[in-house]
């Protein structure tokens, strides 16, 4: 089993931490990296036995990095101060064979010995979405055009296909990772005109949309429509002639933002007119508890 971590910093400054023999910064321990910890919330009851089970959430990770230098002290100690800077975001990758993930930190302390042949250090990270994430999105493309051929490309017949139309209203999205609420991101372009489009998890019974019957919302030729419900990014834009703009006023009521849970996630979409003119994409990033 080969494990590598790699550190960087907002700036793009990175550290390698390796178990190998030649390693400049050798790796002992990761500790809370493959730990998962809850709060459970709960009610007592007078006169009942126990409790009664409220709801619960994951806890802030603590990953905690140790491990040992034993040459070029100075600049090695100096090199760690510059990677794990305080007040900053990182990045953590993790690699075990051909497993890749990270996760988001900030910086809580650094202890490093100053005396030894071996000089060990410990840099503890506060992870504070708990989740390890796949490093690229994968995207679902639900209604679009397929291209036919690629460049370079030679023309051999007279009418030849450029790209053919695909198009499934419903798609069904599998989270197989033990996460659930993973925030998505959608974009509705049109290639017509379209009132009030929507989107639904057919599971949950729930649905997001944009535009009433007192408030309509109208989408023409060239418009796009970006759905974002991960948390702390919950919006809608529309985007127009390259202008961005915020047009959460028309979400209906009963919207919900949708995200995927564990298991089965079949979206669909629509819209009270110009169903057929939506070319829809939906991406995401599958997170997980641990590595």
């Amino acid at each position: 089993m080969s494990i590598r971590v790699n550190c960087k910093n907002e700036n793009d400054v990175s550290i390698d931490f390796t178990s190998t023999a030649t390693a400049e910064y050798f790796l002992e321990e990761l500790d809370g990296a493959y730990t998962v910890s809850n709060n459970i919330s709960s009610s007592d009851n007078t006169m009942t036995d126990g409790s009664v089970y409220q709801g619960s959430t994951t806890k802030t990770k603590n990953i905690v990095v140790k491990g040992f230098i034993d040459r070029n002290y100075v600049k090695a100690r100096n090199n760690l101060y510059v990677v794990f800077k305080p007040k900053s975001v990182g990045t953590l990758k993790y690699y075990e064979d051909d497993e890749i993930r990270e996760i988001e930190y900030r910086v809580e302390s650094i202890n490093i010995d100053n005396t030894g042949v071996v000089r060990h250090f410990s840099i503890s990270l506060i992870c504070t979405d708990p989740f390890f994430k796949d490093l690229s999105d994968i995207t679902v493309e639900m209604a679009g055009w397929q291209a036919m051929f690629s460049f370079p490309h030679q023309f051999l017949d007279s009418k030849e296909e450029f790209g053919k139309r695909i198009k499934s209203s419903i798609k069904t999205i599998d989270n197989d990772s033990a996460a659930d609420y993973i925030g998505i991101k959608a974009v509705m372009t049109v290639d017509g005109t379209v009132i009030n489009p929507a989107l639904y998890h057919v599971e949950q019974g729930i649905f997001i949309k944009v535009g009433t019957n007192t408030n309509p919302f109208e989408m023409h030729v060239g418009d796009s429509l970006v759905f974002t419900t991960g948390t702390n990014n919950k919006n809608i834009y529309l985007i127009r002639n390259g202008v961005s703009t915020n047009v959460n006023e028309y979400l209906d009521e009963n919207s919900d933002f949708i995200q995927l849970v564990h298991g089965k996630n079949s979206l669909k979409y629509d819209a009270d007119q110009g169903q057929s003119n939506i070319n829809l994409s939906v991406s995401y990033r599958l997170r997980y508890l641990g590595v």
